[in-house]
C-alpha cells in the first residue's frame, strides 16, 4: 500500500506541474499577443507616418539630392582645380580672351574673337560634377557681356583631328571674307524632302570633329547662350535641347548628329533657330561649305566656310550685328554678280 500511495502522489505532482506549465505558457502567449496588438499602428497612424516621410522628401531641394549634378562657378582670377585653362599670366579680360582663343586667331574666326573683345566684361569658370556617377567633371567658360547676358563655351579639344593650326592661320583671306557668300546651285534654290537622321550620335565623339572645324574646337567644344546658369549641366548632358532660351548655337562633339543623305552624309554642327540646323558634309577631298536643313526637310547649300559661320554666330549672339547669311536674306556673291 505504501508503494502504491507514493506512486500516486508522484503522478499527481506531475499532473499539477504539467497543468501549471500549460497555464503559464498560455499567460505568456496572451501577453505577447497583447503587446503586438498594442504596438501595431492603426491605418490613421500609418497614413500620418507616410505623409511625414513624403514631407521630409519634399523639403529636400533638388540640388541637394545625391544624384543631382553640382555646379561650381569661380571668377577667372581664382581658378578651379583640374581646369583646362590657366590665367596666371593674365591681367585683364583682354588677356584672358587672348589666352582662351589661342592668339593669333585663325582668319575665319577673327570676327567672333573681336566681338568678344568688345562685348565681354567678365569671365567665369564653371565645373560640373555628376553626383554619385563616376563620370569625370566637365568644365565650361561663362562669358558675361556688358549687358549682363551670358554666353558659354566648352573646354578645348586639344587633340582635335584636322589640319595644323599654323597652316590655318597662314591661309590667305578668301574672296568671301568681305561678307558676300556664294551659294551653290544659284540664288536661293534648295531641295526638299526630309533627310533621315541617325538615331544615335557618333559612336566616337572624337571622330565627329571634322578638319574644317578643328580650329574652333581647339578653343571651345561647343558655344551657346545661357539664360540661367542652372541650365548649364542639362545642356552638357543633352546638347540638342533648348531650355527657356538656353541652348547651343555651335554644337559640341557630343551633339554632332549624323543626318543621312545618300552617299554624302551630313553632320549637324550648329543651329540658326529652332526651325533650322546647319550641317557640313562628311566628304573628303573637297572644300566644305554649309548645308542648311530646315524642319520641313528643305535643304539649302552655301559656300560659306564653316569657321566663318561660327565667327558670325558668336558675333551675333554677343550683340555685334554682322552681315546676315544668304539663308537669312543677306547678300551672296552669286546675286552680286547678277544671278537670280
Amino acid at each position: 500500500r505504501q508503494a502504491t500511495s507514493s506512486c500516486l502522489k508522484r503522478v499527481a505532482a506531475m499532473v499539477w506541474l504539467t497543468a501549471f506549465a500549460l497555464f503559464a505558457g498560455a499567460i505568456v502567449a496572451i501577453a505577447w499577443l497583447m503587446l503586438l496588438w498594442s504596438t501595431k499602428p492603426t491605418p490613421q497612424q500609418s497614413d500620418k507616418k507616410l505623409k511625414t516621410a513624403d514631407a521630409e522628401d519634399d523639403d529636400t531641394p533638388l540640388d541637394k539630392e545625391a544624384w543631382a549634378p553640382k555646379l561650381e562657378i569661380k571668377d577667372w582670377r581664382e581658378g578651379l582645380p583640374g581646369s583646362p585653362w590657366n590665367f596666371d599670366c593674365c591681367d585683364s579680360i583682354e588677356d584672358v580672351i587672348k589666352n582662351i582663343w589661342k592668339f593669333p586667331v585663325p582668319t575665319d574666326l577673327q570676327q567672333g574673337y573681336k566681338a568678344l573683345l568688345l562685348k565681354v566684361r567678365d569671365i567665369k569658370l564653371a565645373r560640373i560634377s555628376w553626383g554619385r556617377n563616376e563620370q569625370e567633371p566637365q568644365f565650361s567658360l561663362i562669358y558675361v557681356l556688358n549687358t549682363g547676358a551670358e554666353l558659354f563655351g566648352g573646354a578645348p579639344v586639344e587633340q582635335s583631328v584636322g589640319v595644323e593650326l599654323a597652316e590655318e592661320i597662314s591661309t590667305a583671306v578668301s574672296p568671301d571674307s568681305s561678307g558676300l557668300r556664294s551659294r551653290r546651285g544659284g540664288g536661293g534654290g534648295g531641295s526638299s524632302g526630309r533627310p533621315a537622321r541617325s538615331s544615335a550620335l557618333a559612336e566616337d565623339p572624337q571622330e565627329a570633329v571634322l578638319p574644317c572645324l578643328s580650329s574652333f574646337f581647339r578653343i571651345h567644344d561647343g558655344f551657346g547662350v545661357l539664360i540661367s546658369r542652372k541650365h548649364l549641366p542639362l545642356l552638357l548632358q543633352s546638347p540638342g535641347d533648348h531650355i527657356h532660351g538656353s541652348c547651343y548655337y555651335v554644337y559640341p562633339r557630343k551633339g554632332m548628329e549624323t543626318i543621312d543623305e545618300g552617299d554624302s552624309p551630313l553632320v549637324r554642327m550648329g543651329r540658326v533657330d529652332k526651325a533650322c540646323v546647319v550641317c557640313v558634309r562628311r566628304r573628303a577631298g573637297e572644300n566644305t561649305g554649309l548645308v542648311y536643313v530646315e524642319k520641313d526637310g528643305t535643304i539649302t547649300e552655301d559656300d560659306e566656310p564653316p569657321l566663318s559661320f561660327i565667327a558670325d554666330t558668336v558675333s551675333n549672339i554677343s550683340g555685334l550685328k554682322v552681315v546676315p547669311s544668304p539663308y537669312e536674306g543677306g547678300p551672296s556673291l552669286f546675286s552680286a554678280m547678277g544671278g537670280h
